[in-house]
């Protein structure tokens, strides 16, 4: 099966080959787009409608890819030379989280498994932003937020605690106990970074974070308690409170373009805190991978951790927090 030449005049003759009504149907500029794509064999059994609609789809494809290198060599802004970048995703870690509350400047009771004990999800998913201002070539601004608060309502079907009951003290929580658990976890990010390594595919940069976070975990219902209280059980009594812990972090980042469209970053970083009433230490770490879209759209599929602990003091309470998320992120990145 022979394909026709390349070249056709407006008398729809190619090279000496006549095509007949195959190009006078048509739009002339179409002509070249047809007759190169379709053979002559299966083109004169097509009705004319249908070779008017394959040949709107050859011009299709031949504009569309023509649009696509254009993007390509055009409009697509240069690794590393975006001013700002705006990331907004959907997030489903999964957790394993332990919390303690005592009476203030007293011994910390035992932990108590916030997914295990209270029956709070042990995965959550939701939105999260994240970006960065690049204020100079090697010189970025950092931000994000996140926020996955939990609730759950339980039968405990074992003691609990102790546990701080403001106004009452440490006391243990019995089974039988019929608990409503509000979770608290929500963190705003802030960091800088300097890129020391900086190539047109790779950008290796030191940075300086800080993760704001606000946790709490809150226990209410009716309390069978041990020593017993006054009234038995407790109604409207509230367990637990909310804090806020700053988790810096220090570590390293790197991003490479493979090509045009795909690249890959990644980050991880760790601190240790110590002040006068918090107590913390973080390992932070993640890895992406990024599709260029259309122009400077990107799409992204990443896995992140984050393990935490926090010690903090306050004048009603003090608290413990083990905190360890694991999970996926698919994104969208727009760079201006």
């Amino acid at each position: 099966m022979n394909r026709l030449p390349k070249v056709v005049d407006q008398a729809g003759k190619v090279e000496g080959v006549t095509t007949g009504k195959r190009c006078q149907e048509m739009p002339e500029n179409w002509c070249y787009t047809f007759v190169t794509f379709f053979p002559e064999e299966i083109m004169m059994k097509l009705s004319s409608r249908l070779r008017m609609a394959v040949a709107s789809a050859s011009v299709l494809a031949v504009v569309i890819g023509t649009a696509d290198n254009a993007v390509a060599s055009d409009d697509a802004i240069a690794f590393g030379k975006e001013m700002f970048k705006l990331s907004l995703g959907y997030y489903r870690p999964n957790f394993s989280s332990k919390v303690a509350y005592g009476v203030p400047s007293g011994s910390l009771p035992p932990n108590i498994n916030a997914e295990d004990d209270l029956g709070l999800d042990n995965n959550l998913g939701g939105a999260r932003f994240d970006g960065y201002w690049r204020f100079a070539d090697r010189h970025r601004l950092m931000f994000g937020y996140y926020k996955l608060d939990r609730s759950a309502s339980k039968v405990l079907t074992k003691d609990i605690g102790p546990i701080n009951i403001p106004g009452y003290g440490n006391l243990t929580i019995n089974t039988g106990s019929n608990i409503n658990t509000d979770s608290k976890w929500e963190v705003f990010i802030l960091g800088y970074g300097y890129s020391f390594y900086k190539t047109d595919t790779v950008e290796v940069a030191g940075q300086f974070g800080l993760n704001v976070a606000q946790f709490g975990t809150q226990i209410s219902g009716t309390l069978y308690t041990t020593p017993a209280t006054i009234p038995s059980p407790l109604t409207g009594a509230t367990a637990g409170s909310t804090f806020t812990v700053p988790l810096p972090a220090i570590g390293f980042s790197g991003d490479w373009a493979l090509d045009d469209r795909w690249r890959m970053r990644g980050h991880a970083g760790a601190f240790k805190i110590k002040l006068d009433n918090v107590e913390a230490n973080v390992v932070d770490a993640s890895v992406a991978g990024e599709y260029r879209v259309y122009g400077n759209i990107w799409g992204g599929l990443g896995y992140s951790v984050l393990n935490a602990s926090a010690k903090v003091t306050k004048t009603d309470s003090n608290a413990s927090l083990d905190w360890r998320t694991g999970g996926w992120q698919l994104y969208a990145s727009m760079l201006f």
